[in-house]
């Protein structure tokens, strides 16, 4: 098939630009035609499509009123980007689009283009952004469900993106619009990467005509690690208030001889080293590491913690832990308790409660002939269902699907 695959980022920025670039190299290696359509950016990857691709626009850091008005409308709608998808389907003819993360930088726009050209959309959620203005579905630190059915006003209220008024007013007004538009629900199949997430976005009002679950893969090359050479815990993510970080480095505090190894970077950087400080825990800040490194970091480790506060949905590096045969805790939240089948491949614990997560740490490395049960149940699981050809044959299965029109007046999760 002809395929054009979209997404802001053309570098592994995060999880959902990951599963991105191995979507892309996955469909090219199964024979099909690839185009990509991203935003240029300095650290992306080369690609061919380049010349298509939508001129660098930047939402943080220090920027004048100018600036930060300019940034505000291209968030909303680029007609430029819509041009220049327009000009891609044109001379590629693609047979579908697929859209990852693409609202705030490539904007509904790419997507309104798809529609002029009579070209079916699927449409990958990595996050709560159709039906959250601030995406994760988090308020003050607490999660938030105030913006369902489209009261997205909440947005400017709890100024729930960055804190920052200016932007959370942008994106209120993006999702008025959006709604107003009916963009969402002329998407031909939308595809969640888990069940939870299927079902919170039409509980909170997503008008999908149809939606598949497709659990991400797991990595294939990702290799057993011995259990009597590992030591302490680690934490590979983005250093953000939703990724709970504060919470597990309280909670290692009170375990002594328990070292805490942090992988990434991101916003909450400096609060937490200080939370750290202040605690006199044993921490080590590792920043960015490449993938080989954060496997030798696994390799090491006796639990992988993901100690998250929202509603995470099918993170990338909990699929690489348990492939990998290193135990998890996990916070009992959103699709974490989905991927660790409500605790029966790993240990589960309370979210934001240090006290609790200390009890369940202490547990899992005293009682090793548990955990290791659960690890190894844990590579069963995601063999079977994290299975890489699984995923593309059932992502291939959905473009023929839409091509040739079958999302007609289908709705719900299949």
């Amino acid at each position: 098939m002809r395929i054009v695959v979209a997404n802001s980022f053309h570098y592994r920025r995060g999880g959902d630009s990951g599963q991105f670039l191995d979507l892309v190299a996955t469909l090219e290696d199964r024979g099909h035609a690839v185009a990509t359509f991203s935003m240029h950016h300095p650290q992306n990857l080369p690609s061919v499509w380049s010349t298509y691709w939508a001129p660098y626009v930047e939402y943080r850091g220090d920027l004048t009123v100018r600036d930060r008005l300019h940034a505000g409308w291209r968030s909303i709608y680029s007609q430029d980007a819509k041009n220049r998808m327009s000009r891609l389907l044109e001379d590629f003819q693609p047979e579908v689009v697929h859209f990852h993360s693409v609202q705030n930088h490539l904007t509904m726009a790419a997507v309104d283009a798809c529609y002029s050209a009579a070209i079916p959309v699927v449409w990958t959620l990595h996050d709560y952004r159709s039906v959250c203005p601030a995406s994760a579905l988090l308020r003050s630190g607490c999660i938030c469900e105030r913006c369902a059915g489209g009261s997205y006003w909440h947005g400017i209220v709890g100024r729930c993106k960055s804190g920052e008024l200016s932007r959370s007013l942008a994106a209120v007004a993006e999702s008025y619009i959006t709604r107003a538009r009916r963009t969402l629900a002329e998407v031909d199949c939308y595809v969640a990467p888990s069940r939870f997430l299927a079902h919170k976005v039409l509980e909170m009002g997503l008008p999908a005509r149809r939606l598949e679950v497709a659990p991400n893969p797991a990595g294939r090359q990702a290799a057993s690690v011995d259990s009597s050479s590992r030591h302490g815990l680690l934490y590979v993510g983005r250093l953000s208030a939703e990724k709970g970080v504060a919470c597990l480095i309280k909670a290692v505090a009170g375990l002594p001889g328990v070292p805490l190894s942090i992988v990434g970077d991101g916003p909450a950087a400096a609060h937490s080293k200080a939370i750290a400080a202040n605690f006199c825990a044993d921490v080590t800040f590792d920043g960015w590491l490449d993938s080989a490194a954060v496997g030798a970091k696994m390799a090491q480790a006796e639990l992988l913690c993901v100690p998250s506060v929202w509603y995470e949905n099918c993170p990338g590096v909990l699929l690489e832990a348990m492939a990998a045969g290193l135990p998890v805790v996990a916070s009992r939240l959103g699709g974490l308790t989905e991927l660790l089948a409500g605790g029966r491949v790993g240990w589960l614990a309370e979210a934001g409660d240090p006290d609790e997560w200390r009890r369940v740490i202490h547990e899992a490395l005293v009682n090793r002939e548990r955990t290791a049960e659960l690890a190894a149940r844990a590579v069963t699981r995601v063999r079977a269902r994290h299975d890489p050809d699984v995923f593309a044959e059932r992502i291939e299965a959905i473009y023929r699907s839409v091509a040739r029109g079958d999302s007609k007046g289908a709705v719900g999760v299949r």
